[in-house]
């Protein structure tokens, strides 16, 4: 779901820009950057998971009257990087996304918000739930941190974004109803296995590019 800034009203755009700003601001000044320097096979792996989450933005299913789905993936790139980390590499991926697709500058706020930031937040808020209240093993990161969080965050996202278009009246509740929320939870299922699915080959081939799965203790 690619907003483009036309018919997306003011308040929308500042309040986008209002919460994508200080966030990112934030990832900047506090990332253990400590953990890349130096490290060319870090510095590797976090460049290819910012352009795997461009091209997979890229290619969104579009379903007419300029309403798209495209993977978030914010899941699992929360999961490899943390939150600092991850917006980062999400703000780069939307940057290409905004140029090449021609979206607006002015809605890469909003953009960054319900596509990155939403689906960033409720997957560390999940984490946290989870190594305080739940059995720190694999079943349990692979379901509910990236299966159930995956699911969650594309929900989350893409519910709001349908509330944002019909405020700003950029589409009709009746268009909206008829091609859009439709597959909202359709596209959970999905967004839930694809962030699962590569978690647990991740962990099983690779798992010290997992960092939330290392630093979980018993994880």
């Amino acid at each position: 779901m690619n907003l483009s800034e036309e018919n997306i009203t003011l308040a929308f755009l500042v309040i986008g820009w209002l919460l994508f700003a200080p966030m990112f601001i934030w990832s900047v000044m506090t990332a253990p950057w400590h953990k890349v320097a130096g490290d060319s096979g870090a510095q590797h792996v976090l460049l290819a998971a910012t352009a795997v989450v461009f091209f997979t933005w890229q290619l969104a299913a579009g379903l007419g009257s300029g309403i798209s789905f495209h993977f978030l993936l914010m899941t699992l790139a929360t999961l490899m990087f943390g939150v600092r980390f991850t917006v980062l590499a999400m703000t780069l991926a939307l940057l290409g996304v905004t140029f090449e697709s021609d979206l607006g500058w002015s809605v890469f706020g909003l953009n960054a918000l319900l596509m990155g930031l939403l689906p960033i937040v409720i997957t560390h808020l999940l984490l946290l739930f989870s190594r305080r209240y739940l059995e720190p093993n694999f079943f349990v990161y692979v379901f509910f941190n990236a299966f159930l969080a995956g699911a969650v965050g594309v929900v989350a996202s893409l519910g709001l974004g349908a509330w944002v278009m019909w405020v700003s009246e950029s589409q009709t509740l009746a268009t909206l109803k008829e091609v859009f929320i439709p597959f909202i939870p359709l596209m959970s299922t999905p967004e839930g296995f694809l962030n699962g699915m590569l978690i647990a080959v991740l962990i099983l081939f690779k798992p010290n590019w997992v960092s939330s799965f290392k630093e979980g203790g018993k994880l």
